[in-house]
């Protein structure tokens, strides 16, 4: 008989596939566009956790198995709220919580930069005036992070102005890979950013590292120029000079996981050991995180375009 340890886990992991697939074939129209956008997603949602098991696995922590939470289209136009794994005893040291912590980052983009390449190999420009947009009244627009530009730039080259471009199912599996590495390498709380925090620099530091991040987030969330409207408004009018380059709309997804972070906290628990130096290695690789954050990073994920 399968232990239950290893039965919910596979039982969710195939109803993910299910569900993934479903919203594949929503997304594409066609049963291989279902299936191209569930192996994608699935295989970059799954790196990233195995990454954390095998390096908990690998320290003797006490640790799940990837839990992937399946989700109807209609809550969830991807088909899965992603996957978590649960850590169950305490980490030792500093150096074991850098490696399980950064290990899933790692693995996730690993998968999702070629996925997010090939996809984009096999998507299409169309003009915003084609047969195929004239039915449409609206349509998800996907935000540029730096490395989806590189990449849409090397795959497709320049876009002319009145065209876009058609996502493959699985360029778009890529683009969800990397905005979810985003939101795990957020430096607060005990996201797999906040652990490197934690790891890299003292137990203060992380605390004023979460608040800002926490800050940013809001400020995201809600754009400079409500809030430059609103220091006019209050007549602190001197607020309200701010270059052209640093005016911008918010995205409310990111107020939502500033509001998400104070209520799951921005604290973290210590190690066993309290050994502080984890060397040049991991130093290097915390700042390869970094780099990976900022080049993934998209201001405004997530916007409707209407077309009528």
């Amino acid at each position: 008989m399968i232990k239950r340890s290893i039965l919910i886990p596979l039982v969710l992991f195939i109803l993910t596939a299910a569900t993934t697939f479903l919203s594949g074939y929503m997304i594409s129209g066609t049963y291989t566009g279902g299936v191209l956008f569930s192996l994608s997603l699935v295989a970059i949602l799954g790196a990233h956790e195995m990454g954390h098991y095998f390096y908990g696995r690998k320290y003797g922590v006490s640790i799940t198995l990837p839990w992937f939470i399946p989700a109807p289209p209609f809550l969830s136009p991807i088909g899965t709220f992603g996957a978590f794994i649960r850590i169950k005893s305490r980490i030792r040291s500093r150096r074991e919580l850098f490696d399980i912590g950064v290990a899933g980052p790692i693995a996730g983009v690993i998968v999702a930069l070629p996925v997010l390449f090939v996809g984009l190999l096999f998507s299409e420009v169309v003009a915003l005036d084609s047969e195929r947009l004239s039915e449409i009244q609206a349509a998800m627009s996907l935000g540029n992070s730096l490395v989806f530009a590189l990449f849409s730039k090397m795959a497709i080259g320049e876009v002319a102005q009145g065209y876009e471009i058609l996502l493959h199912p699985v360029a778009f599996a890529g683009w969800i890979g990397l905005f979810v590495t985003v939101l795990n390498l957020m430096p607060a709380g005990q996201l797999d950013g906040g652990h490197l925090v934690y790891c890299v620099f003292p137990a203060e530091w992380h605390k004023a590292i979460s608040a800002a991040t926490v800050i940013f987030l809001a400020i995201m969330g809600v754009g400079t120029v409500p809030l430059m409207d609103f220091a006019d408004y209050l007549g602190l009018w001197v607020l309200g000079i701010l270059p052209e380059w640093l005016m911008f709309e918010g995205w409310v997804g990111w107020l939502f996981w500033a509001i998400l972070l104070l209520v799951l906290g921005t604290s973290h628990p210590p190690t066993i050991s309290s050994d502080a130096e984890i060397g040049a290695g991991r130093k290097a690789l915390a700042f390869l995180s970094l780099l990976i954050f900022i080049s993934c990073f998209t201001p405004v994920p997530i916007s409707i375009v209407e077309f009528g």
